[in-house]
């Protein structure tokens, strides 16, 4: 019974010692949030500034500076320790890739204070650093090993992609309103971005609990006057220099909204994870010594040579020493393992789904010099024509990858 109860305590330990890792991360990801959404900001007034060669949003755009630096601070004091620690491998290598790219935050605003660089280039420049900071949640939903913590995580990384191509939304429709016309590309890119929202928006519907789904509903609808200036950024019609001001307010209310719902799946990740190290340290609290009374029976399938009527074995005659109370554990702790992975298994097949369809994307970036909403678009054009799932589309495009490689 001692050996069976050492691992039955080092089988919770290993489980709470990841829960607590896990809402380490948590407080984290709260950081990179943070982080992200003034991110966002600073990127959309670099677009109006640069397509208004200068005559707006000065003043705003450094104000957003000084919040990202704060904000990036922040992120930086709730890091893990740069030390080796096992199955840590990935996760180290996607901070340091992170810090690596917030690392260029310097040269980048110089570049769009002197106004030295395109639009595109800083909107992609900023694209790929809050990539790297999604990155990092997303590795995070993908190593959970506790349902209820994967299904929070996703919720939250699907709505924080969301956000993010909102946010991409207003960057580019500030610049279209700021320069008073709407490029081809741009009119693609804003339809792409619609799309893609939709996509995350239903995944984090699929994932998130009923307080916070209820919360996107309230404001799930874009609005009458967004929808509008949505209207003539994708028609081309002419727009004012001053219909920047107004979808630029009107998408920043609509992301501070988003934002309040992303602070509540923060909050609803991290009581999932003390809930759940709660829940496995009273787990183990109990005596789990055997009462006096320790007897079980235990069935015998196929037990034709006991004698009488007797179907069973009593542990008081073959076993005394595995009492009911660490059988019981055992199979309670087994029990749950096992309904825990199947729900992972489930999980997990979502996120592998999008594993293929973001290296389809990648191969089809690399190849064709496309950028990200371009590469989407062309998967999800290419799945509509042939009546396709999305999925499929991307799993051949990387079969012909893998073709060509050989």
């Amino acid at each position: 019974m001692n050996r069976a109860l050492e691992y039955l305590r080092a089988s919770r330990a290993s489980e709470i010692a990841s829960l607590q890792r896990l809402l380490r991360t948590g407080e984290q990801i709260t950081a990179i949030s943070e982080l992200v959404h003034v991110l966002q900001r600073e990127r959309g007034a670099s677009n109006i500034w640069l397509c208004s060669a200068g005559r707006l949003f000065g003043a705003e755009l450094k104000q957003r500076v000084a919040e990202v630096e704060q904000r990036e601070r922040s992120a930086m004091a709730v890091l893990p320790e740069a030390e080796a620690q096992p199955g840590y491998s990935r996760f180290c290598m996607l901070i340091a890739t992170a810090l690596q790219a917030l690392d260029g935050l310097t040269a980048l605003r110089q570049q769009v204070h002197n106004r030295s660089v395109t639009q595109a280039q800083a909107m992609d420049a900023f694209n790929h650093i809050i990539c790297t900071l999604l990155n990092l949640v997303f590795e995070a939903a993908d190593t959970a090993s506790e349902p209820d913590i994967s299904r929070a995580l996703i919720a939250l990384f699907s709505f924080m992609q969301g956000k993010e191509l909102a946010g991409q939304e207003r960057a580019t429709g500030s610049a279209g309103f700021a320069a008073g016309e709407f490029s081809e590309a741009q009119r693609q890119c804003i339809q792409a971005l619609i799309d893609a929202q939709e996509q995350s928006f239903a995944t984090f519907s699929q994932f998130a609990d009923a307080e916070n789904l209820q919360r996107w509903r309230v404001i799930a609808d874009a609005g009458s006057q967004i929808e509008r200036l949505r209207r003539i950024a994708c028609t081309g019609a002419q727009c004012g220099e001053n219909g920047v001001l107004l979808w630029f307010t009107l998408l920043s209310t609509r992301l501070d909204q988003m934002k309040q719902i992303e602070n509540t799946l923060c909050a609803t990740l991290m009581r999932s994870c003390q809930r759940a190290i709660a829940a496995a340290q009273q787990a183990d609290h109990p005596a789990l010594a055997p009462t006096e009374d320790a007897s079980f029976s235990l069935y015998v399938a196929g037990a034709s040579w006991l004698s009488g009527s007797e179907t069973t074995l009593d542990s008081n005659g073959l076993a005394p020493q595995l009492g009911r109370s660490v059988l019981t554990l055992i199979r309670e702790q087994a029990h749950r393992l096992q309904v825990q992975a199947d729900e992972l298994a489930m999980m997990r097949t979502s996120l592998d789904e999008r594993k293929i369809i973001d290296q389809a994307k990648s191969w089809l970036m690399q190849q064709h010099h496309f950028s990200e909403q371009d590469a989407w678009q062309a998967l999800r054009k290419s799945a509509m024509n042939q009546n396709k799932r999305v999925l499929e589309i991307a799993q051949a495009v990387l079969a012909v990858a893998a073709t060509l490689k050989a």
